[in-house]
């Protein structure tokens, strides 16, 4: 016995260092994260940022920076809205629901939704659940987009764009082309609850949110205040304001699903873990599998990208994007690693920006020390900015001489009407370029909605300027003509 107590002695002693330097080395890295994520909140004009890092099963660091939409001090405690991370939480109710048997991964939607088969044609009708989840079902972004932030709220609303959903048409054969939609997860959603007989926000508390510990996480409106969930913000030209676009009850399987970094780094400790916690451990492996592999270097699986890192690891993660929300979210299970960022302002060309600082707290996390961050004005808002103003000049110059020119109609007439037709054209074409409906445009990226009107409204004028000094020039000369003959 006193053998076996001098060994434990011996080995403590042995090992004590190797503890401090691992202790000296997580703080060193907290020192370094907290750093960072100061300068990224500083330099990206954020209000809010939170971050949580798990690693070999403890949350090593988890913190709040800034303020929320109405002024209170964001901490590791505060729900931020998800945007499309909220997809792997979707995926997993649906694994847990092919674990118990409820839902067959290839049968298809018609089987569960027999009202969603009574409106669609049988080709959507045959969608199947793995289509679904790889985002292959056909159902094209632009068409997901159209159907995304309404601001709904009825606790009917998602059966309601799910039925919309039945008779829209399919860009693209079932299990052709990997299209990221969110409407392949909004009828996911409806599958949830139809199978369930709750309501999907009901599901997730009772079956995700509460056993895992998501204390503060909610998938309705009603929880996520009572959660203490506050508005973001929109960007306009890199500054914020405060978001005025409602909660959208309908839009929680694809990305209204509230939560904070405390929450999220518990549910990385549950997709890092070897357990049967949740489910099972065979269904954790199908929960983080690849469906389709839709790039060389990238699959697409159970609401995850599926990539390689630097060393070659295997790496899931994903991007969540509202109109006022951004967040990025990434592990690695090889190393029992990962770590989530969450804040709380949105701009479709800002969005880089926090992709780069989770590839930089990846590099924190390898031992590297990353570049202070750095951001200047994108090349398309100046690009825009620059054409209204010089549209805005020569409608100016055009008001001030357009009656003091002798105008050739010939000429000027189907140039006013080309500069009609132009104007009328514009934001349909800008539409189909971006393959984004105007609604999205206009919520994601508020400046550049409103500077586009302007360039439609400076080339309406012109046009309009132009057709009255023509027909100005006419009723000249025709006076003209009279008193001559007269």
């Amino acid at each position: 016995m006193r053998r076996t107590w001098t060994c434990i002695v011996l080995i403590a002693l042995f090992l004590l260092p190797t503890w401090g330097e691992v202790a000296e080395a997580d703080k060193a890295v907290a020192v370094k994260v907290d750093l960072y994520m100061k300068e990224v909140l500083e330099e990206y004009k954020i209000p809010g940022l939170s971050v949580a890092i798990v690693k070999d099963g403890d949350i090593v660091f988890a913190d709040g920076y800034g303020y929320t939409g109405k002024g209170s001090a964001v901490n590791s405690q505060t729900p931020f809205l998800l945007g499309s991370i909220s997809k792997s939480m979707t995926a997993l109710a649906i694994v847990q629901l092919v674990e118990s048997g409820q839902v067959d991964l290839d049968e298809s939607i018609g089987a569960y939704l027999p009202w969603f088969a009574a409106e669609a044609s049988s080709e959507v009708s045959s969608i199947t659940i793995r289509q679904l989840l790889a985002q292959t079902s056909g159902y094209s972004t632009y068409t997901g987009l159209e159907y995304s932030d309404l601001g709904e709220k009825d606790a009917s609303a998602l059966k309601d764009n799910v039925i919309h959903l039945s008779k829209e048409k399919l860009s693209r054969t079932p299990g052709e082309l990997h299209q990221y939609s969110n409407a392949n997860y909004m009828i996911l959603g409806a599958v949830i609850e139809e199978v369930s007989g709750q309501s999907y926000a009901d599901y997730m508390v009772q079956h995700v949110f509460d056993p895992l510990g998501m204390s503060t996480a909610a998938a309705d409106e009603e929880r996520a205040v009572r959660a203490n969930f506050e508005q973001g913000f929109q960007s306009w030209f890199g500054y914020p304001r405060v978001s005025s676009v409602p909660y959208d009850n309908s839009g929680a399987s694809y990305g209204y699903i509230t939560a904070s970094a405390q929450d999220m780094a518990r549910y990385l400790q549950f997709l890092l873990q070897d357990s049967d916690s949740l489910i099972g451990r065979e269904y954790k492996a199908l929960l983080l599998s690849p469906l389709v592999q839709h790039r060389s270097d990238r699959a697409y699986g159970f609401g995850w990208r599926i990539s390689e890192t630097d060393q070659g690891e295997t790496m899931l993660w994903h991007s969540g994007s509202t109109p006022e929300a951004r967040a990025e979210i990434f592990f690695i299970p090889d190393r029992d690693m990962g770590a989530v960022i969450l804040t709380n302002k949105d701009h479709i060309l800002e969005e880089a920006r926090l992709i780069q600082a989770s590839k930089d707290l990846r590099g924190i996390l390898d031992g590297q020390d990353p570049k202070p961050p750095s951001v200047g004005t994108h090349p398309v808002i100046w690009g825009l900015a620059g054409t209204l103003l010089i549209l805005l000049a020569i409608a100016f110059w055009m008001l001030l001489r357009i009656r003091k020119r002798n105008l050739k109609p010939y000429l000027t007439l189907p140039l006013s009407l080309t500069l009609f037709a132009i104007s009328g054209g514009m934001i349909p074409l800008f539409t189909r370029m971006v393959s984004s409906p105007w609604k999205s445009i206009r919520l994601f990226a508020p400046d550049i909605a409103y500077m586009t009107l302007g360039i439609v409204a400076c080339v309406a004028i012109m046009g309009l300027l132009l057709m009255y000094g023509t027909l100005d020039s006419w009723s000249n000369r025709f006076e003209s003509v009279s008193r001559q003959a007269g």
